[in-house]
């Protein structure tokens, strides 16, 4: 009977061997992959409901003179009309992502909230909710403030850059 009992034993310890090896690939595939959850909001195909969401945005700005001595530019107060139909969510992005400079965009609805300076926000970061035209109206105004901000800049400018531009995209989506 022991003989039966160690036999049994090895038995089991090598059903377990087996049975974990293939358990601990597993284990070791979970720690060096790793999964994300992917969102998105797909609007704007319906060809009404497109028609309900609309803005227009000042075509030029000039944010003034920026130096290495003073690295931020003038705060440039910026007007955007909800033209649609509904309220709406804008965000500005920069075209070309790859712009180190004009990445230093930052925004704020206003400039003070009780007495303190409202902190600016990132380009890529910002956004700014519109209520829908009142009726009878046929759009309603919101503005921000915009600024380039160079205080941080690491990048590299090896001459002056007079004209330099950049295009900004504004994204609005139906709230």
């Amino acid at each position: 009977m022991n003989m039966f009992k160690k036999r049994d034993l090895l038995y089991l310890t090598l059903v377990l061997i087996i049975l974990k090896i293939p358990l601990g690939l597993l284990y070791a595939q979970d720690s060096f992959n790793a999964t994300m959850t992917v969102e998105a909001n797909i609007m704007g195909f319906a060809e009404e409901s497109a028609k309900e969401v609309s803005i227009k945005v000042p075509d030029y700005i000039f944010l003034g003179d920026v130096t290495k001595e003073n690295p931020v530019s003038d705060e440039v107060k910026i007007y955007i009309n909800n033209t649609g139909k509904v309220p709406i969510r804008v965000t500005p992005q920069l075209k070309e992502n790859s712009n180190d400079i004009f990445g230093n965009l930052f925004f704020r609805t206003t400039k003070t909230s009780n007495g303190t300076d409202v902190i600016p926000v990132k380009i890529g970061n910002y956004f700014l909710d519109i209520d829908k035209p009142s009726s009878g109206s046929s759009y309603k105004s919101k503005y921000f403030y915009m600024k380039l901000d160079l205080t941080d800049f690491s990048g590299e400018i090896n001459q002056d850059l007079i004209g330099y531009k950049t295009e900004i995209i504004f994204l609005a989506m139906a709230q």
